[in-house]
């Protein structure tokens, strides 16, 4: 073997390589142009950066869920402009979107559970077409401020009949799942018959805080509903066809056919398995649109025969019941008019504006399935009053003679507007995010209630509308009494017991609130005696004369504390005002309990209370 050699010559001064000398010419260049020129980011300006694509499926089923998007809107080609060309290229599918976000879910379920065992107070939400379970809690803050959180537990396809034993073992599961069966204080649903057994089902789980329907609340919003419907009945406004086996099969089933309804509630609710649950992909599911039948069957049950004292009706009134009727089917011939003919709509615009009517110039339409429409309707009516009466008689643009308006019609436009109105007012503030709590619903009942009774014994109104508020006030008792409000007002800074004594509550019934209210704070909330050691100086203490025993029952004659219970103490205190309305109950409490006042327990539940939602 021959070994062969090569000599390089290599000038003594050159002592590194050339590689290294470039690169160290290339970092001083850029740190030298660095010093005369500013970059975009130097100056606080930073661009999208880079995206993991593997970061893409998490971002966009964010994206879906956090405003309740559409998975379609994805894939639109609009949307698509305008995204990072990362997030482009590896957009997910709509169904893998829904399994992403599933998977999203399972896995904070733990912190969940912690977030639920450090909590005392849990709501449940149910809809119509599915289930999902929703609790609320009361976040903390900086700054020792505070707000009304809702977190959603778990949403389930019911796959059988929506019959009450069904939603109260779907509701069971969730709630063993997470644990919080000695947290459940109190049920939010609507009113339909089926929520009714599903809360005499889980009765029977003989949970810690939950009595039955006693704390069952039904949606205010959806009582709103029954209450305008009961007003309006008599004048014929709420009538509906049914087909007599379609929409009972459909609001039983509350699904469209589309999916094969095999998936069982036990497994949904299970904890997500990768292996298990990423196999294959389903095909979508759609939902049935809501039964309106159960809202209205207050309303349809409901008739003046019902009424006692109802007022007789007479001829020589500004209006009657078969009158009101015929009236309110002309308002919806106008609307109809006006929206079907754009000749008619422009005519009427013009004469609107020629008469100097507000805007909107239009009639709206009254619509069975929007909330407050016919007040709207009659707003309208009202607005336009002037042009229609021009309008209608326009011989190509106007309506037929039978549907002419004259002053009767106007009467009761403008008079069961005024009754509707406050109807209209609870129902946006009822439908502001956070707004609808329990104990608002406390005060809205009055205003209702005040209301439709003066409007019943107010002598400008025709018997007609009397009578039609006799039913919505029936109606308005209904649900108050269904639910046991009495914790609410016992623990509201601004009611207290004062409450029913205004209410001109029975003192047997005033008895029975307080003590029920007593059995629920002793069982749940009221703290246990710390026992104290006993000190030298107690059996020194010297015994009280004659004289300072008189002084303390002269005190406790005068109005002096004499019981050192919290609920005794609490409810001789003063009522607390902000102005001359009553403050807000969930806040104030809150205050009290980041002072440290604890109110011997009486702060808890009273949060438990007042962060039921309605």
């Amino acid at each position: 073997m021959q070994i062969m050699w090569t000599t390089h010559q290599r000038p003594t001064s050159d002592s590194s390589c050339s590689n290294l000398n470039k690169h160290v010419a290339g970092c001083l260049r850029k740190q030298n142009n660095s010093k005369k020129t500013h970059t975009l980011a130097s100056l606080g300006i930073k661009g999208t950066g880079e995206i993991n694509p593997k970061e893409v499926p998490q971002l966009c089923a964010v994206w879906c869920a956090e405003a309740a998007r559409p998975f379609s809107a994805l894939v639109d080609e609009s949307h698509q402009a305008i995204l990072h060309p990362t997030i482009v290229k590896h957009l997910p599918t709509r169904k893998a979107v829904k399994k992403d976000i599933h998977m999203l879910y399972s896995a904070i379920q733990e912190s969940y559970k912690a977030i639920l065992n450090a909590h005392k107070g849990v709501d449940a939400w149910q809809s119509p077409n599915g289930l999902g379970v929703v609790i609320y809690q009361l976040e903390e803050l900086a700054l020792g401020k505070s707000k009304l959180e809702a977190m959603p537990l778990d949403f389930v396809r019911l796959s059988q009949h929506h019959t009450g034993e069904y939603l109260a073992e779907t509701v069971r599961l969730v709630v063993e799942k997470f644990g919080i069966q000695q947290k459940i204080c109190g049920i939010v649903s609507d009113n339909a018959s089926n929520n009714e057994v599903m809360v005499r089902e889980l009765k029977k789980q003989k949970w810690e805080r939950f009595k039955g329907e006693g704390q069952w609340v039904r949606c205010f919003a959806h009582i709103l509903n029954l209450i305008v419907q009961g007003i309006l009945r008599p004048f014929g406004t709420q009538k509906k066809k049914k087909t007599p086996n379609t929409e009972s099969t459909s609001a039983q089933d509350g699904s469209s056919g589309s999916d094969s309804g095999t998936d069982d509630a036990a497994d949904q609710i299970r904890p997500f398995d990768r292996e298990r649950d990423t196999g294959s992909e389903d095909g979508e599911s759609s939902s049935s649109g809501l039964d309106a039948s159960d809202n209205a069957e207050d309303s349809k049950s409901l008739d003046l025969e019902d009424i006692k004292q109802a007022s007789n009706e007479d001829e020589g009134d500004r209006y009657t019941s078969i009158g009101s009727k015929e009236s309110l089917t002309k308002f919806c011939a106008i609307a109809k008019k006006l929206r079907y003919s754009p000749n008619s709509k422009t005519e009427f615009m013009d004469i609107c504006c020629k008469k100097g009517c507000s805007t909107p110039h239009t009639v709206e339409r009254d619509v069975c399935t929007r909330w407050n429409s016919t007040y709207i309707q009659l707003r309208s009516i009202i607005r336009c009053k002037d042009a229609i009466l021009e309008w209608q008689r326009h011989k190509r643009h106007g309506v037929v003679r039978k549907y002419y308006l004259d002053q009767s019609d106007f009467d009761l436009a403008q008079d069961l507007a005024a009754v509707l109105n406050l109807f209209y007012e609870i129902t946006l503030q009822v439908s502001i995010s956070g707004s609808p709590r329990l104990s608002n619903t406390v005060v809205f009942i009055d205003q209702i209630t005040e209301h439709l009774s003066s409007a019943i014994s107010s002598p400008s109104y025709p018997p007609a509308l009397r009578n039609a508020c006799r039913l919505g006030l029936k109606i308005t008792n209904k649900y108050y009494s269904l639910t046991d409000s009495s914790p609410l007002y016992l623990l509201h800074p601004s009611f207290r017991d004062e409450y029913f004594k205004l209410a001109q509550w029975e003192p047997e019934w005033i008895s029975e609130a307080i003590r029920l209210a007593r059995e629920m704070w002793v069982s749940f909330y009221k703290p246990k005696p710390v026992e104290s050691t006993p000190s030298s100086s107690s059996s020194n203490t010297r015994p009280k004369t004659s004289m300072l025993a008189e002084l303390g029952s002269a005190a406790a004659a005068r109005g002096g504390i004499l019981s050192s219970d919290p609920l005794d103490i609490w409810l001789a205190g003063g009522l607390i005002l902000d102005g001359d309305e009553p403050v807000n109950p969930l806040k104030w409490w809150s205050q009290q309990k980041r002072s440290g006042n604890t109110h011997g327990g009486l702060v808890h539940m009273a949060l438990d209370f007042f962060e039921l939602s309605s």
